[in-house]
């Protein structure tokens, strides 16, 4: 479970970043760590091997200028070709992605990523994330790519092929972006030519909104949000949802990720959630991975579900990452929730959380 903020105001943004992610980084990630930011028209990147300290250490990431961006962490990979941003070709958007393709982990959803990426190397765009492999996943050339850099370069393509940037092309190009390859995914990205702006296309992993006066906040987790701030309004996106974040507000548009079908979480199925975790919770602390609503949870998830053109037999994409966050932001406002950062000499380095009545 990758870690994803991104805010737009008057403020600059990468102090605001770096804190947001710093809250939350080790619910699930800390190992690949990076900022994007847009300035006077350009956009400004830095990555790190790592957690945000290792970014800190490493880069002027606090430094970056403007009042819009996004960060991003990832639990995995420790290189620093895969870690996000993304950019495209030209360097003219960033993206971060959470996510994962298990479920739509297939012949055709290889087939189709690949012939799409080959197209871009034959072009002559570069990719960053080329690696040999030895897979089953590879493209002919036998090397294979990060999957989230792919939305970066397809989204960058068909806005050049358009000729125009703007807030509606940007979402149309998510939308056209997230339809070739529906996922169990969230992306997250910005354009240096849209200097208030933060486009969101999510599937199924969370990505909160929170609005306040003269600004906007996304993250995985409202747990991320800080608390010095008055927010007349915080929600999850919903699932296979485009929307735009900007300092007057959200819009979260009627546009369809083609080719899939999402039904929103009801409350019976967030009233399970929350009990099964707190059941949990109170025996002792459990990090993210105690709470398998993919795996061994399946009696709770007969719906929702979202169903797309590339699901397999391992079962539909299914908002499960949605409904545990929101499960923890609940114990959180309830003052519930404790939390310790992962001891040196322990193997998974994720937060522990516990419950006190």
């Amino acid at each position: 479970m990758c870690n994803i903020a991104g805010y737009t105001g008057q403020k600059r943004a990468a102090p605001i970043l770096i804190e947001m992610l710093r809250r939350q980084q080790y619910i699930d990630g800390g190992r690949c760590t990076g900022i994007a930011t847009i300035h006077e028209g350009k956009l400004y990147t830095a990555k790190a091997k790592g957690d945000v300290d290792a970014l800190l250490q490493q880069t002027g990431a606090w430094e970056l200028p403007g009042t819009t961006g996004i960060i991003h962490c990832r639990p995995s990979y420790n290189m620093l070709s895969h870690c996000h941003p993304f950019t495209d070709d030209g360097d003219t958007l960033a993206i971060v992605a959470n996510g994962t393709w298990r479920d739509v982990s297939c012949p055709a959803f290889t087939a189709d990523s690949n012939a799409i990426m080959e197209d871009y190397i034959a072009r002559g765009m570069t990719v960053k994330s080329l690696y040999k492999s030895d897979m089953g996943t590879a493209m002919k050339n036998g090397y294979s790519y990060h999957g989230s850099e792919l939305f970066a370069l397809m989204i960058g393509d068909l806005l050049k092929k358009w000729g125009a940037v703007s807030r509606e092309t940007m979402l149309n190009a998510m939308q056209k972006a997230l339809s070739a390859r529906p996922a169990d995914v969230v992306v997250v990205g910005i354009h240096q030519d849209l200097p208030d702006t933060v486009t969101v296309g999510t599937v199924t992993r969370p990505m909160a909104v929170g609005l306040a006066e003269g600004e906007a906040y996304i993250a995985t987790t409202p747990i991320a949000f800080p608390e010095d701030v008055s927010f007349r309004h915080i929600q999850y996106a919903p699932a296979a949802s485009i929307s735009q974040v900007t300092p007057d507000g959200w819009r979260l548009t009627d546009k369809a990720i083609e080719g899939t079908q999402a039904e929103s979480i009801d409350y019976r199925i967030a009233a399970a959630v929350y009990a099964r975790m707190e059941k949990i919770l109170k025996e002792g602390p459990a990090s993210l991975y105690d709470f398998d609503a993919w795996r061994d949870w399946r009696d709770l998830w007969q719906e929702p579900l979202v169903d797309c053109k590339y699901a397999n037999e391992n079962g539909c994409l299914k908002p499960y990452a949605i409904a545990i966050y929101e499960a923890l932001w609940s114990f959180y406002k309830e003052g519930r929730l404790r939390s310790r950062m992962p001891l040196p000499e322990e193997k998974h380095q994720f937060l522990k959380f516990w419950l006190e009545n």
